[in-house]
């Protein structure tokens, strides 16, 4: 349950981040550095920490899980956590460092194109795997766990 809440959690952030914080800075007109650096604090205690929190009961389901839920939905339920967490590391966040200083709309334009095509499907597969392994062991609460 753990996995899932942390899961269904991180995407509702990864939601906001894309549809609303993200179409919220071409407006920003002062104070950018100052923007970024307090909502770059932000994220780390509310986002970042999180989403790699996700990764161990993500691994610990490997052997601790309802026998509802078969192990390739934990390999796949893991390869959609390492996709959206891998772009982020080789591309959003250097994008994301280059408008530190300043903002830039075509540096801006690439983030919100990489975000979005890159991200944003497989986070979005997660949830909906998460949501199915939840519906599995929901039906019966006595279901013995694997091991």
């Amino acid at each position: 349950m753990l996995r899932l809440a942390l899961g269904f959690y991180i995407y509702g952030a990864t939601v906001l981040e894309v549809f609303v914080y993200y179409p919220s800075w071409p407006y920003i007109t002062g104070g950018w550095r100052a923007f970024k650096q307090s909502v770059d604090e932000l994220i780390i205690p509310l986002y970042v920490v999180p989403t790699f929190l996700v990764y161990i009961p993500a691994v610990l389901m490997f052997w601790f899980r309802s026998v509802a839920i078969p192990r390739w939905m934990i390999w796949a339920s893991l390869i959609l956590l390492l996709i959206p967490t891998i772009s982020t590391l080789l591309i959003q966040l250097p994008i994301q460092f280059s408008l530190e200083a300043d903002f830039d709309p075509v540096t801006y334009e690439r983030l919100r194109y990489t975000d979005l095509w890159y991200r944003q499907p497989a986070a979005f597969a997660g949830v909906l795997l998460n949501g199915w392994m939840l519906l599995r062991i929901l039906p019966d609460s006595t279901v013995p766990y694997a091991g």
